[in-house]
């Protein structure tokens, strides 16, 4: 009976293989990592693009979301343990949970701040303590980790508030047990929280003037209006259907996020730019970098209460940093990565910020994707960790 057990292992096996050579969509022959991504991004799309798809058709975008919070976090059932030298923390700072760490001897007198991303509506600063580790060694100072509330259940402002009150308490009245020098606080975060960071430093500024020393921002959302731009369309074009951030994500996370009805229709809407008021190019201060909309698809008209909703929510600065005043900010550092839907708009920020006289540094990677700088043993993500440290080393 030996021989049935191996014809079961070897059906179970063909079936994989046969599924993968199915439903295979080939990357960009270029992209970083391409054949660790190839089976990252399959197992992915299994997981959550079609099974997402059938929970949300049956059960709603809400359900779909905590679906994907679940399958993001199998990848961390096992925690990375600290490395020696850094102590990690559970602390909470104005009622807002979050992670310090504290290296045991510290370079200099430094916090830096992250703010993780997931699209407002999922992921946890745990997953980033690999990173955390890596850049307080690297940089020589403490650090800490902002576990915000996520959309939908607490949509916007709550996540960007709480990250504006952690960083707020930080800058007047430090930490016990996690020394640092107040006028020395970084502030980063990647996506989503690329954006928070972004958001939180022009508050920080406009409310409490010069108090943040720098910001550091992977690869941000910077505004809502961006789905018929030129990275947007370079993802129909090269990697279309695959598991990378798409613009089908944005579009629901942005609705959820700003607790609006993410129904298939609205998603659709947004996808088309039916989203955006259509005075919004006549204001020239904005024309310059939402050129792009001239080119959204003609045969679909703009819902005029749904850019009624986005005219108030997404020109806030609050929620589109590019739509914020950015003088007097402090030196920012803006990573961009060329397989990013989110390409775009983060050069955007970064020309903004330049125009305004802010000492920006821009560093593009044109072989990387969206979400890179959390994939483990990539040359590029080694590149973009070394652009962040020396960054911070250059102000600290």
């Amino acid at each position: 009976m030996e021989w049935l057990y191996w014809l079961y292992w070897l059906l179970v096996i063909s079936f994989f293989v046969y599924s993968f050579y199915l439903l295979h969509i080939p990357l960009p022959h270029d992209i970083s990592d391409r054949s660790k991504l190839a089976i990252a991004e399959f197992l992915l799309r299994l997981s959550n693009e079609y099974l997402g798809d059938l929970i949300e058709n049956v059960f709603g975008p809400e359900v779909r979301n905590k679906v994907t919070r679940f399958i993001m976090s199998v990848g961390f059932l096992i925690p990375t343990k600290p490395p020696t030298g850094i102590t990690r923390k559970r602390v909470r700072v104005q009622g807002v949970s979050c992670i310090t760490y504290k290296i045991e001897q510290s370079k200099n007198d430094g916090l830096l701040i992250f703010i993780h991303g997931g699209g407002w509506c999922v992921g946890e600063a745990k997953y980033y303590d690999d990173i955390m580790y890596q850049l307080c060694q690297r940089i020589g100072c403490n650090g800490l980790s902002i576990d915000y509330r996520l959309a939908p259940e607490h949509p916007f402002p709550a996540g960007l508030n709480d990250c504006h009150a952690v960083v707020l308490e930080l800058c007047n009245n430090g930490l016990p047990d996690l020394p640092f020098n107040r006028k020395k606080v970084l502030i980063s975060g990647d996506s989503a929280g690329g954006n928070l960071a972004a958001v939180v430093c022009q508050r920080m500024h406009r409310e409490h003037n010069d108090v943040l020393l720098g910001q550091i921002l992977i690869y941000p959302v910077t505004h809502v209006f961006n789905f018929t731009s030129a990275s947007y369309q370079e993802y129909w074009k090269s990697y279309a259907g695959t598991a990378l951030l798409n613009p089908k994500h944005m579009a629901r996370w942005m609705l959820l996020y700003l607790g609006l009805d993410a129904t298939k229709s609205n998603i659709k809407k947004v996808m088309n730019s039916q989203h955006v008021p259509l005075n919004l190019l006549e204001q020239k201060q904005y024309s310059s970098w939402l050129y792009h909309l001239n080119d959204r698809k003609q045969e679909k008209t703009v819902d005029s209460v749904l850019a009624e909703q986005f005219r108030k929510l997404g020109t806030n600065p609050d929620l589109s940093p590019m739509f914020g005043d950015t003088d007097g900010l402090p030196p920012a550092l803006v990573l961009t990565a060329g397989y990013d839907v989110l390409k775009d708009e983060g050069i955007q920020y970064a020309d903004k910020l330049k125009q305004s006289g802010v000492r920006t540094e821009w560093c593009h990677y044109p072989r990387a994707f969206h979400g890179l700088f959390n994939m483990p043993n990539s040359n590029d993500r080694v590149e973009m960790m070394q652009a962040v440290v020396d960054f911070a080393k250059g102000l600290l």
